[in-house]
This record gives structure tokens, C-alpha cells and sequence, in this order.
């Protein structure tokens, strides 16, 4: 089965609690739409699960792009200020213990994340952290080949210019980034944390639930799409 879920952001503990639930096995594959870190208390947990499991994928998100910036400036050099505002703290303080504690484990989890895409192509899925600049399609028709002309940063930062317009024709497109919630506010929907699916051109399928933020953890099988909720433990 191929599995997909985001925006876990160190709630190793409820990712855990997951793979129990779906029963993951070996054979099975785990796509993770990125921002494993920051916010949550145990990111490098996050990190080092990942690099020692081959059959988990995860794409770039925004927070492990801060943590990348970070490391390349030398660890404690320059300014943390973006990084802090997006709850980077925890992260960095983590970082840096591992780094004195064990550089190797350190140096091959960054390297490990540089090797992360921004997108992944399972079709009819496309998946991505945060989507992509949609807004580049006003005067063009939106097709599989114009993921090619994006920016990474727009892969990973993107919100309403991605989730507010038409998206790449025949394809749904699986997000993060921007927690279900604050897009069905977008919408003046009625709020909640479970999956969004775009209704008006049934290209989008948001799935942030704000786990670091008391929300939920949501996972969907895209053999299935079963979708399985973990709560906050």
C-alpha cells in the first residue's frame, strides 16, 4: 500500500501511532509531504526515522529548507530570526545536540534531506508540500510539464495563489503547508480538521490537520483512499 501524510512537525509519537494503526508493513511506502520538524518535541526523531527507513519518502517542506539554511551557515552562525518565528527552536536546540553527540548521524541526516524533491508524480497524483504557483497558469493551459517552470520556494511556500485557483489539468494535486482549517476560513467554510477536497475544480486534496497545533494527524491510503485520523497523545 502507498500511504500518504504532512505536516508531522515532531509529533514523532503520533506518527508511531499510525504506522500501528495502518499496520505498516516492509513492503509498504509512506510519502510524507514534509515539515517533519519545528513545533513538535521531538523532531530529530522524525529525521532519524526517516533516514533509516527506506520505504518512507519524504518531499522538501519550508521548515526543513530553515533547518538547511541553518545548518549551511555554520550551525550558530547568522540569523535565526525567520527560522524562530516559524517555531524553530525546538529544532535547532535538537540539532545541535545531535551534532556534538554524534556528527556523523548529523551530517548524513543533511545530507539525507538535500536529496528530498519537492514534488513526487504517482498518477494520477501530484504530490507537494505545499502545492505550487498556480497563479503562473492565467495565460497558459495548465499541464503536467508546467511543474518544470516552478521555483522550489513555490513548491513549499505557496498558499491562496495555489489552493484558490485551478490547478494541472487531470491530475489532484495532495498538499499540505496550509492546515485544513485557516483553508476552509479561506473559503468561509465550516472550520474543521479533516481532509479538504477542492469542490469547485476537484483538483486538490488538502490534508494538514494541525497535529502540532492540537488538531489531528490525517493519512490517506491512495490505493484505497481510506483516510485514518490519529488525535494528539
Amino acid at each position: 500500500m502507498i500511504y500518504c501524510c504532512s505536516d508531522l512537525h515532531g509529533c514523532f509519537d503520533e506518527f508511531m501511532e499510525l504506522l500501528r494503526k495502518i499496520n505498516f508493513r516492509d513492503n509498504d511506502i509512506m510519502c510524507i509531504l514534509g515539515d517533519n520538524i519545528d513545533r513538535g518535541p521531538k523532531p530529530v526523531e522524525m529525521l532519524k526515522y526517516i533516514y533509516e527507513h527506506d520505504n518512507i519518502i519524504s518531499l522538501m517542506g519550508n521548515h526543513e529548507e530553515l533547518l538547511l539554511d541553518y545548518i549551511d551557515r555554520g550551525f550558530d552562525g547568522g540569523d535565526t530570526s525567520l527560522w524562530d518565528k516559524n517555531h524553530g527552536e525546538v529544532t535547532r536546540l535538537a540539532i545541535d545536540k545531535l551534532r556534538k553527540d554524534d556528527p556523523v548521524l548529523c551530517r548524513n541526516i543533511a545530507d539525507n534531506i538535500r536529496t528530498w524533491d519537492s514534488y513526487l508524480v504517482l498518477e494520477p497524483y501530484i504530490l507537494s508540500h505545499a502545492g505550487y504557483n498556480a497563479m503562473k497558469f492565467k495565460n497558459v493551459p495548465p499541464s503536467i510539464e508546467s511543474l518544470n517552470k516552478m521555483t522550489p520556494s513555490e513548491f513549499i511556500w505557496s498558499r491562496e495563489d495555489f489552493f484558490k485557483c485551478k490547478g494541472i489539468n487531470d491530475y489532484i494535486t495532495i498538499f499540505g503547508h496550509t492546515p485544513t482549517r485557516s483553508i476552509r476560513i479561506a473559503f468561509n467554510q465550516k472550520q474543521s480538521d479533516d481532509i479538504w477536497v477542492c469542490t469547485k475544480y476537484k483538483d486538490k486534496i488538502g490534508i494538514d490537520g494541525a497535529i502540532a497545533y492540537g488538531g489531528q494527524l490525517n493519512c490517506i491510503n491512495l490505493e484505497t483512499m481510506e483516510i485514518t485520523i490519529i488525535y494528539p497523545l
